[in-house]
């Protein structure tokens, strides 16, 4: 399986600048169902990235039920990144007139393993809901 290294540059205009690694989760792994042919319920799980800790196959099977789904299986992995520059708020219209602060630097960076691995490694498992 190769390793594809997906790096999203995302504006977020949340009012701060920190961003929630939790929705930019759940984000990335919705739009990567469609590379999987999955329809229905998907999920991010937290996972911690540690050698020790279970694989995201498990991760997902483990994880609690939601109405009306009766397991959930992993279709790829994550990492989402805490380190990386201060944008800034974005403030003003989509089309600006002067610069926003940070242009020319990423924002949120995720790398994407292409699978279910786990080791240190993925902190987000991307689950799919089967009833």
């Amino acid at each position: 399986m190769s390793r594809i290294t997906l790096i999203i540059v995302c504006v977020l205009a949340l009012g701060k600048a920190d961003y929630d690694l939790d929705e930019m989760a759940t984000s990335a792994c919705t739009g990567m169902s469609v590379g999987h042919n999955k329809i229905g319920y998907v999920v991010a799980v937290r996972r911690q990235c540690n050698k020790l800790a279970a694989d995201c196959n498990t991760v997902c099977q483990n994880s609690p039920a939601f109405p009306g789904i009766n397991r959930w299986s992993c279709f790829d992995s994550l990492h989402l990144y805490k380190n990386r520059p201060e944008l800034g708020k974005r403030i003003g219209p989509t089309t600006e007139i002067t610069p926003p602060p940070g242009v020319g630097k990423y924002g949120p960076v995720i790398y994407r393993f292409g699978g279910c691995h786990g080791g240190c490694g993925p902190n987000y498992c991307c689950c799919f809901g089967q009833k």
